[in-house]
């Protein structure tokens, strides 16, 4: 996943306060909703997916009615620990302008026994994992 997930969003009505400023969760929401579409589109297997730990720098708002382009890559992991760190980028589409960034760190988890897992191959292969890194 070298160049990443792009997810396409357009800031509506609930997403912002009564200034047309994005409220700070709907970055949370909106990167959650790209992560979850990630491994959707491209995973056929359902994947138990824990988030562990979150973090956004916010820049400048995004405002009602802006197109955002939210771009999730992998940064680092550890395979045998099954987790993961997906890092996003919030940005205006017709400009590029950084709106956000940061990162959430996942673990995967078995549905039978809710134990954590190594990260399952399906998912290596989406973010082009090779080799195993200390997270």
């Amino acid at each position: 996943m070298a160049k990443g997930y792009i997810y396409e969003h357009m800031v509506g009505p609930r997403d912002v306060t009564d200034q047309s400023i994005a409220y700070d969760e709907s970055y949370i929401e909106w990167a959650c909703t790209a992560r979850e579409r990630m491994v959707a589109e491209h995973l056929e297997t359902p994947l138990r997916l824990l988030v562990g730990e979150t973090y956004l720098r916010y820049k400048t708002p995004a405002f009602l009615y802006d197109r955002l382009e939210i771009r999730v890559t992998v940064g680092d992991y550890n395979i045998e620990k099954g987790r993961v760190k997906l890092d996003f980028r919030f940005s205006k589409q017709a400009s590029g302008q950084l709106l956000a960034e940061g990162y959430q760190v996942i673990f995967f988890h078995d549905f039978k026994s809710g134990k954590r897992i190594p990260i399952p191959e399906e998912f290596m292969k989406l973010a082009d994992i090779g080799t195993v890194e200390k997270l």
